[in-house]
C-alpha cells in the first residue's frame, strides 16, 4: 500500500523534504524558499519534516509561515498514519543531500512526480555506491561551483550550480556609526567544528587581544551535534572541545578562557534565530570566517556582506564564490588540510595561516575607512543575490523537467 497525498484543484503544490527553521543553514535555506512560494503563489510548499523553532520565525512573516505549517502538520499527519508505507506525491518534490550523496533517515518515504536535490557536501571521497544516488534525481542543485565541479569530476553529469541568497529586508548596511572610542568587535559565526576553522579564530584572537586590548571577540558557535566538535583540537591551536551543559548549551566562554582569551575579552551569543543576526552585525567591526571548507558559499558569511560589514574570508571551496578583494579580505594562503574524522577527502579543503589572519585584522583595526569602502562594495555584490531570484532559478529547473 502507498500513501498519496494530492494538491488541491487550482494549487500546485511543492514538497520540501527537510526542516524550515530559522536556526540552521538548511533550516533557512528551506524558510526562505516557502517562503517566496508563498509570495509567488504559484505554488504551494508542503515540509515534510516537522518545522523546528517555529516560535523564532520571523515575524514579519508569521502569516505566510502559519500557512505552510498548517501544511507541514497535514503531511506530519499522513506519514505517522501510515508509518511503514512509501509516500508518492502527486506533486514535485525538493530533497537535501549531504556528504557522500546521503540524505536524512526518513527521506525514502517520500517520492514526487519529479525529484530534485539540493547538495551541500564537503567530504571529498565519493564511492561509486554513493554515486549512484545521484540516479534518482532529475536534477541535483550544488550549493557552489566547488560541488559542482567535483560531482562533474565523478562523471555526475545532471548537476548545476544552486547558490544561497540573502534576506535584504533584513540584511542590509545599517549606517550606525561606531563608537569612536568603543571596543573593537570580532564576529566569528558558524557552529563549531574543525571544518569551521574557530580554533584558528582563537589562535589569531589571542595575539590580536595582546596588542589591541579594547578587543572583543563576539561568537555565534552553539553547535546542535555536539560530536562534530570532535577533532576541532587536531592543529594544536586549542585544547578540547567545550562542555555541553544539561539543557545542551555550549560552554564557549569557560573553554575560550582555557585557551587564553580572558573572560572579559569574549561574548558567546550561542543560537541567535536568523532574523535577529543584523542586530549583531550592526555592532561589529569586523567578521572572520577562516574556514577549511564550505560545500555551499557560507549563509552566515553572505549576511555579514549584505550587512556591508568588513569580511575575512579563506580563499578556499565555496568561499570562492564570493571572493573578491574588492568587497572582502581574502585569506590566499592555503595550505593541504589533514583528513580528520569523520570526513574521509579534503580535495580543495585550505588550511587558513593565523598570520595571516592576524594581520589582515590589524589592517582592518589600523585602516577603517578602507574597511567600510570594502564593507559597502560588499554590500553592493550581495544586491543581486536575492531569495527571490533562486526560488525563480529552482522554479525553472522544475519547468525543464
Amino acid at each position: 500500500m502507498t500513501t498519496r497525498p494530492r494538491q488541491h484543484v487550482g494549487k500546485r503544490w511543492l514538497g520540501l523534504n527537510w526542516q524550515i527553521s530559522p536556526i540552521s543553514g538548511w533550516g533557512v535555506l528551506g524558510m526562505n524558499l516557502a517562503l517566496q512560494a508563498e509570495l509567488d503563489g504559484r505554488y504551494a510548499v508542503v515540509p515534510f519534516v516537522p518545522t523546528g523553532a517555529s516560535n523564532a520565525l520571523p515575524p514579519q512573516y508569521q502569516a505566510l509561515f502559519d500557512r505552510v505549517l498548517a501544511r507541514g502538520r497535514m503531511a506530519a499527519d499522513l506519514l505517522a498514519q501510515h508509518p511503514k508505507e512509501r509516500c508518492r506525491c502527486e506533486f514535485p518534490v525538493v530533497h537535501t543531500l549531504g556528504n557522500r550523496l546521503a540524505s536524512h533517515d526518513a527521506a525514502e518515504r517520500v517520492v514526487g512526480t519529479a525529484n530534485l536535490a539540493i547538495i551541500f557536501f564537503e567530504d571529498t571521497h565519493l564511492p561509486p555506491r554513493s554515486l549512484e544516488v545521484a540516479k534518482r534525481f532529475e536534477w541535483i542543485l550544488a550549493g557552489s561551483t566547488w560541488n559542482r565541479d567535483l560531482l562533474r569530476r565523478h562523471n555526475v553529469r545532471n548537476t548545476e550550480t544552486f547558490l544561497q541568497a540573502v534576506d535584504h529586508s533584513i540584511f542590509f548596511p545599517s549606517g550606525r556609526p561606531k563608537p569612536p572610542n568603543g571596543p573593537f568587535l570580532i564576529f566569528s559565526g558558524g557552529k563549531l567544528e574543525y571544518r569551521k576553522g574557530q580554533d584558528i579564530v582563537v589562535a589569531a584572537f589571542r595575539k590580536f587581544h595582546q596588542r589591541h586590548p579594547k578587543s572583543i571577540l563576539v561568537t555565534a558557535w552553539h553547535n546542535h551535534w555536539p560530536k562534530s566538535m570532535i577533532g576541532i583540537d587536531h592543529k594544536g591551536y586549542v585544547k578540547g572541545i567545550p562542555a555541553v551543559k544539561s539543557d545542551g548549551w555550549l560552554e564557549i566562554d569557560s573553554w575560550l578562557e582555557a585557551n587564553g582569551v580572558p573572560r572579559a575579552a569574549s561574548h558567546n551569543l550561542g543560537a541567535v534565530p536568523n532574523y535577529l543576526m543584523p542586530k549583531v552585525q550592526a555592532q561589529a567591526d569586523v567578521a572572520v570566517f577562516p574556514n577549511r571548507c564550505e560545500g555551499g558559499t557560507n549563509l552566515m558569511a553572505m549576511e555579514c556582506l549584505a550587512s556591508g560589514l568588513p569580511t575575512i574570508l579563506s580563499a578556499n571551496t565555496g568561499h570562492l564564490d564570493l571572493i573578491d578583494e574588492r568587497h572582502c579580505y581574502p585569506l590566499t594562503s592555503q595550505d593541504r588540510v589533514d583528513v580528520v574524522a569523520p570526513f574521509g577527502g579534503t580535495e580543495g579543503w585550505g588550511e587558513s595561516n593565523v598570520d595571516e589572519v592576524l594581520d589582515l585584522l590589524d589592517r582592518v583595526y589600523h585602516e577603517r575607512t578602507e574597511a567600510e569602502k570594502r564593507g559597502a562594495a560588499a554590500a553592493q555584490f550581495m544586491r543581486d543575490w536575492t531569495w527571490g531570484r533562486r526560488y525563480e532559478q529552482l522554479l525553472a529547473y522544475l519547468e525543464r523537467i
